[in-house]
């Protein structure tokens, strides 16, 4: 066995290529896309996502035969090249709209929201969906009738409305807040979803048929967003017949106030928001997601937020996206703020469902951003590794641009590609991009510990204090508690298994899952309501952890994971600073040091259980195990 992973490990497959963003933003010619692709094969990269993006040329529609004829001979010399494409849901995001042909085949299948207003004025298109007053004394919340006596109370009205949102579109003059801006579809409407797919999926399946599940392996939908984009300020998602969708799962009419607060009132709101991502999962991914498989090819990409992990359950290959450089290495920000989080949201997504691979869209607009091109080698290996140590197996960088010409290279840069200062080296990120994603896929980590989580919010202040003392972790949702089973004292589910729930003290949660916990404690299991200021305390005084580093360094990632009968221990380094320390290992014995950025092997003489590490900045390194239970 180790011997297969270790031939692996030297030798990658192509399969665990990154995919990059390829930016098509300017007239296309054959030749330039045959030169581009003959470049990108040449750097070991084998795939690539055909992105259509502003610049394109005013006269080059959207999916027009001109546009699929470009598109059909980049597959077919991708196909000629063994390499493979994933194809890109829209032009260009975010998704859902077919660059406003969904809007333009029925104005109603526009995005709609749900405002809240103390006047009654009714556009073109609007619903009155319901009339509240609220007595402004004791806070009492009645459905109005029209004999009210409204001397204690105040009247709002609820009114569905367009909410006027647009998407970013492919020429110049549709861009944010510009007069052609596509409009934004309905994506809670069955129709309108059925529309995007005829002009979208269908079309591509059209002029693409015999490369789909060879060649073509997916298709990307990029942060579909309910509202789009510049539309009216102060609504909340909505669409026709929303209101008896939302009062089915428990919603109240009442409760319509709440939902337009800033703060407080967390139950309704959660119901609220599961009645969205319900209706979301329901009228758009789903029939995306089964338009794709009968088409044998698979769904990736991310929803619009970073802790939507909940929206990741229809994808094959789940994903997120490290934009506008929300995590970095300089400020803390790696394990601070929900941006924190979203590695582990796609890489638990996946593992809780069984999906093999999990991706990032990784580096868009990640320089200082007072210095968009000041992005350097140094600063990728550390975006790849904040990845890699947090379980993502699939890297998507953002972007290659096929245009540098005039204001094209300033439209979201910098260029991770072609144009990069490290081009001529790329073949060594690409091969350790491709040793890291193969080491990670197909294993499983090694932890008894799991964050209790909601579909849409992952607690990162009681998570930051384990990632500094190198705590293994996963987060895990409540709506996935149906898909557990509780056996001595352990929560299964996939591959996992937990003894230990992680409860942060301002979590709100339901009281079916209250009832869970319940279960779940009698069953022997151990659930820790608890804070940052007393998590770490707290586990150690219910489990003896397997790993341990004298003297600690708070900048240390790590993350033990299991291949078959191997055990497999990434560390790295994320901060700025060289960590000097010695590892212990207190189940199993160290006996060989991988170095996948070099992919070197080193066979220790003798088998040990701690190690002196002296990891620089921008490291990793990768020790390999035999467990206890095996000597």
């Amino acid at each position: 066995m180790i011997m297969d992973y270790r031939y692996q490990f030297l030798h990658p497959d192509k399969e665990f290529s990154p995919f990059p963003f390829w930016f098509w933003n300017d007239y296309l010619d054959k030749e330039e896309i045959n030169r581009q692709i003959e470049a990108f094969k040449e750097k070991g990269i084998d795939g690539f996502v055909i992105h259509p993006r502003i610049g394109l040329p005013i006269e080059m529609d959207y999916l027009s035969d001109e546009f699929m004829e470009y598109v059909k001979f980049a597959v077919e010399r991708a196909s000629k090249l063994d390499m493979k494409v994933i194809l890109y849901d829209e032009g260009m995001y975010p998704s859902g709209s077919a660059n406003g042909k969904v809007v333009k085949a029925n104005p109603n299948f526009a995005s709609k929201g749900l405002m809240m207003t103390k006047q009654l004025a009714l556009e073109e298109g609007d619903v009155l969906i319901a009339t509240i007053d609220i007595n402004q004394k004791t806070g009492e919340r009645m459905v109005a009738s029209p004999n009210d006596n409204l001397e204690q109370c105040e009247r709002y009205y609820f009114i569905q409305t367009y909410s006027n949102g647009t998407i970013r579109g492919i020429h110049y003059g549709e861009d944010d807040g510009e007069e052609n801006a596509p409009k934004s579809a309905d994506l809670l409407n069955l129709e309108a979803t059925q529309c995007f797919i005829t002009h979208t999926h269908q079309r591509y399946y059209d002029c693409l048929a015999e490369h789909f599940g060879n060649t073509i392996i997916a298709m990307f939908t990029d942060e579909p967003s309910i509202l789009g984009r510049c539309g009216k300020e102060g609504l909340i998602p909505w669409t026709d017949n929303f209101l008896e969708f939302y009062t089915s799962l428990g919603g109240k009419i009442t409760d319509l106030p709440l939902l337009f607060e800033k703060e407080g009132h967390e139950q309704v709101k959660v119901c609220y928001k599961r009645a969205v991502n319900k209706l979301l999962l329901q009228n758009f991914y789903g029939p995306i997601v089964s338009w794709c498989h009968e088409h044998q090819i698979q769904l990736t990409g991310h929803p619009e937020s970073s802790e939507d992990i909940g929206l990741l359950s229809q994808f094959d290959i789940p994903c997120q996206d490290i934009v506008w450089r929300f995590v970095a290495p300089e400020d803390g920000s790696s394990i601070t703020g929900p941006h924190s989080t979203m590695g582990k949201c796609s890489s638990d997504a996946a593992r809780h469902r069984n999906k093999l691979r999990n991706g990032n869209e990784c580096c868009g607009c990640c320089s200082p951003l007072d210095h968009p091109y000041f992005f350097r080698r140094e600063d990728f290996k550390w975006y790849l590794d904040w990845l890699f140590v947090r379980g993502v197996n699939m890297i998507i960088p953002h972007a290659f641009f096929y245009s540098m010409r005039e204001l094209r290279k300033d439209e979201r840069p910098p260029d991770v590609g072609m144009n990069s200062e490290f081009w001529e080296s790329y073949h060594e990120l690409s091969d350790y991009i491709k040793r890291m994603s193969q080491l990670l896929v197909e294993s499983n980590n090694v932890t008894k510990i799991a964050i209790l989580c909601t579909q849409d919010q992952l607690p990162w202040e009681i998570a930051k204090p384990l990632y500094e003392n190198q705590i293994e972790f996963n987060y895990l949702e409540e709506e996935l508690f149906t898909e557990c089973t509780i056996h001595k004292g352990q929560l299964e589910i996939a591959n996992q298994k937990y003894h230990i729930l992680l409860v942060d003290d301002y979590y709100t949660y339901s009281k079916e899952t209250e009832a869970y916990l319940e279960g779940f404690k009698a069953a022997g299991g151990i659930v820790l309501h608890t804070s940052a200021a007393t998590v770490v305390e707290e586990i150690k005084s219910h489990t003896d952890l397997d790993f341990e580093i004298k003297p600690s360094n708070v900048n240390l990632r790590k993350t033990h994971i299991r291949k078959g009968e191997i055990d497999f221990i990434l560390l790295t380094n994320e901060g700025e600073e060289i960590i000097v320390t010695e590892v212990y290992i207190k189940r199993g014995r160290i006996y060989e040091i991988w170095d996948a950025e070099l992919g070197k092997v080193e066979r220790l003489e003798q088998p040990t259980d701690r190690i002196g590490l002296s990891l620089d900045r921008r490291k990793s390194t990768i020790l390999v195990m035999h467990r206890e239970a095996e000597m």
